[in-house]
């Protein structure tokens, strides 16, 4: 039997729903990956401060008031709902803040035309690092303070940030005041609800690569939390 132009289309066309709809079904039943949520139990106890180690869930990062390298005042509440990448360096760092430099301005251009993406670099040195110094720094390694922030401010509000909120900075034995910080190559990343989300080594362009693409899951995340969030 031979089958008309018109019977051969409607078969073709009854394959493709099924093909589509079993495509279709397949994706609905997929779980979708989501970057866990940390908690300062979860960390290094190297990291942390001694009084919040067995804190689980419910960690945000507290508030804090800075100064930026354009001296605007910068506060918690400015990145609020920001997805935000944090770590913490010294200008005249002649080690390991050279190789992050160069890996978060490969984030600041990939990002930089989405205004929900911040870097936040908090000086470990701020007592040298003023406004001013950061500024030439920021001119000198290409920094948009648009996207990304250099922070200066008071040293013990910035070891506390570090110590009890970020987790950035290792615990010194003798000797260890709030003017001594001790960073790590730890980048930070922060969602828009102010939790923690991830850490990846600033040093390695496939940590930065990974970042990236954590970074966009994040995104979308917060766009889905924002939708929900918009009354009806």
């Amino acid at each position: 039997m031979v089958l008309k132009k018109s019977e051969y289309l409607k078969i073709a066309t009854i394959l493709l729903v099924f093909v589509v709809g079993v495509y279709v079904s397949i994706k609905i039943q997929e779980p979708e990956f989501s970057l866990p949520i940390l908690s300062p139990s979860d960390l290094n106890p190297a990291l942390v401060e001694d009084s919040i180690q067995s804190v689980g869930m419910d960690h945000f990062v507290g508030e804090f008031s800075l100064i930026s390298q354009d001296g605007d005042t910068i506060t918690s509440g400015d990145v609020q709902n920001d997805i935000r990448i944090v770590n913490y360096f010294f200008t005249t760092c002649p080690g390991i803040c050279r190789d992050m430099a160069r890996n978060l301005r490969k984030i600041q251009t990939r990002y930089l035309s989405n205004n929900a993406v911040k870097i936040m670099s908090h000086s470990a040195m701020p007592e040298y690092d003023s406004p001013r110094v950061l500024s030439d720094y920021g001119r000198r390694n290409q920094v948009n303070s648009k996207r990304w922030l250099l922070l200066t401010g008071e040293p013990s509000l910035l070891n506390d940030l570090a110590r009890t909120s970020y987790f950035t900075v290792l615990k010194e034995g003798e000797g260890w005041d709030e003017h001594s910080f001790i960073h790590t190559e730890n980048l930070v990343l922060i969602d828009h609800r102010g939790r923690l989300r991830g850490y990846y080594d600033g040093t390695s362009e496939d940590q930065t690569d990974l970042l990236i693409d954590h970074i966009k899951l994040l995104l979308q995340e917060r766009n889905k939390f924002f939708e929900k969030s918009l009354p009806l």
